[in-house]
């Protein structure tokens, strides 16, 4: 079989619409919902990615939206978190660390003493933590 081109997409960065109505998710954790929107991931949410910083402002259901899918980048943390630590959603979509039965986003490639810091971390989207 023959293939011109390929629909493989290298990009760690995607481009889908908001399932709801968001203002500034810039940073936060996304998922899918059930109708195949991005919304603010959950607590322990199985993510899709972090939203970029150029979903910044009032974001309107429908509008497109940026996620970044895969490598390195920034997260809005909901807690204090340790380098090197396994990271999950909080119930606002920002990152926490990963407690069992939570689905691991990726992992601190540094450290926040608090919520509402924005660090750099590794989305590795892991499964879920033992």
């Amino acid at each position: 079989m023959t293939y011109i081109s390929t629909s493989v997409n290298p990009s760690a960065i995607i481009s889908e619409k908001a399932g709801a109505a968001m203002t500034d998710p810039a940073f936060f954790i996304a998922k899918y919902d059930t109708n195949g929107g991005v919304v603010k991931a959950g607590a322990g949410d199985c993510a899709l990615g972090v939203f970029m910083p150029t979903n910044d402002g009032a974001i309107a259901q429908g509008d497109g939206v940026d996620i970044q899918v895969k490598d390195i980048g920034y997260v809005k943390t909901g807690a204090a978190i340790t380098k090197g630590a396994a990271i999950a959603s909080d119930a606002n979509g920002k990152a926490i660390p990963a407690v069992s039965g939570k689905f691991i986003v990726g992992f601190a490639l540094a450290s926040a003493g608090a919520a509402d810091e924005v660090i750099l971390v590794q989305i590795t989207k892991s499964g879920y933590q033992a």
